[in-house]
């Protein structure tokens, strides 16, 4: 036999193996065609997620609540007062007593529905809400069309819906686990609060 001929086996540079590819029984990855997106197993649920500015956190949400109610203090303050003085003696004193009462509370009523009916519902802002960059926006508006202002009208019933939330606290609590971070009035009217910080 002679010495010079190919030598037996595969051409060098061959990794020994079994052929590249997929194993045996592998499953095969379905043809999409140009353009086309892969499809999410169906039990792939995603979790909501508004196409604008990002949902506001329950902290945010709180500090903008102690900020609105810091500011009536001055308010209670005079109404505190008042009530103090009249019910001393001495017709003047008393007088003035009631006077100061008086002006507390339509001081407290007044900055209350300026603050969270007339500016929030045209704006989306409290002044404590524009303090901390958080707004009330509707919820329908945010998921097609960009956001929207909720107007007087639904900010005054989003107010009076806040008596549901006041019990045992829970539905000031709800934000804290809820998908779309709302309180029970929010579900009612149809509200998120975002982080959008005033320009």
């Amino acid at each position: 036999m002679s010495n010079f001929g190919p030598p037996a086996g595969p051409p060098p540079g061959t990794p020994p193996g079994p052929p590249p590819g997929p194993p045996p029984g592998a499953p095969r990855e379905p043809v999409r065609g140009p353009g086309e997106q892969p499809q999410a197993p169906p039990w792939a649920q995603q979790a909501y997620v508004p196409s604008g500015p990002p949902l506001a956190h329950w902290g945010l949400r709180v500090a903008g609540a102690l900020i609105d109610a810091a500011l009536l203090l001055p308010f209670y303050l005079v109404a505190g007062v008042g009530g103090g003085l009249a019910q001393e003696s001495g017709f003047f004193v008393t007088a003035f007593g009631l006077l100061l009462t008086v002006v507390g509370w339509f001081g407290i009523v007044g900055f209350a529905i300026w603050n969270h009916l007339l500016k929030q519902g045209r704006t989306g802002y409290t002044i404590g809400k524009g303090v901390v960059g958080i707004k009330l926006v509707r919820k329908a508006p945010l998921e097609t069309a960009g956001e929207a202002t909720v107007g007087v009208p639904f900010a005054l019933v989003r107010q009076l819906l806040h008596v549901l939330d006041g019990f045992c606290m829970i539905g000031y609590l709800w934000p804290l686990w809820d998908e779309k971070r709302q309180t029970f009035a929010d579900k009612i009217v149809g509200t998120l609060v975002v982080v959008e910080p005033r320009r």
